[in-house]
Parts: structure tokens; sequence; C-alpha cells
């Protein structure tokens, strides 16, 4: 990640993502042992329930300092819709940050 944003960065995973990674079962175990990192900071929810994607969308919409890792389709085009918010994925094996729209003081070229 390091690397694709030419600065250091601090990974973060939050309470309900981890539950729905070990919900999920042996299938993701990997994830779950790269969540389960030191080098990851955890942050805390206060929230009922383990939707990760609506406590997602919450934190990024109250604080704007993050950069949402995800490939899921469905939580991209939510958070799309908060200005100011990038996203990273993979592709082709591959870290990628999806430019931020023009609207949002994103620099133009």
């Amino acid at each position: 990640m390091m690397d694709c944003l030419y600065a250091k960065c601090i990974p973060c995973i939050t309470d309900c993502v981890m539950g729905e990674i070990e919900k999920l079962g042996q299938k993701y175990r990997v994830a779950l042992r790269i969540a389960k990192d030191p080098r990851f900071e955890r942050l805390p929810c206060m929230h009922k329930g383990t939707y990760a994607d609506d406590c997602l969308v919450q934190r990024v919409t109250q604080h704007k300092c993050y950069i949402v890792a995800t490939v899921d389709k469905e939580l991209k085009r939510r958070i799309r819709k908060i200005p100011g918010v990038p996203i990273m994925y993979i592709s082709r094996h591959r870290y990628n940050i999806e430019r931020m729209p023009d609207d949002y003081g994103a620099p133009r070229f």
C-alpha cells in the first residue's frame, strides 16, 4: 500500500469487519491472518450488529481522513457517493486508487 500511495500509512480494521471475516470460516483464513497482523490498527465499533458496510460508510462520512480499501462492488458504489473519500482496490495483482471527482478538489492534469 505504501508503494501505491508514496507515503507512510497505517492500515486500520474495524471490529465489525473482523467479525465478518471470522464468520466466513476456513475459506478466508488467510484474510483473517492478515487482518490480525499487529501492524494493523484495530478500530473499536460502538454499534449493535456486525454489518461492516454500514459501519464503514458511517465512519468515513464522519471522518474523511480514511482511504477505503475494498473489492466489494456494492460498498464501492456507496463510498463513491461520499465526497472526498478515495477508494483503493486490487486489480491485475496491483493496488489502484480511484481518482476523486474534479468537483471535490482533485487536481486537474
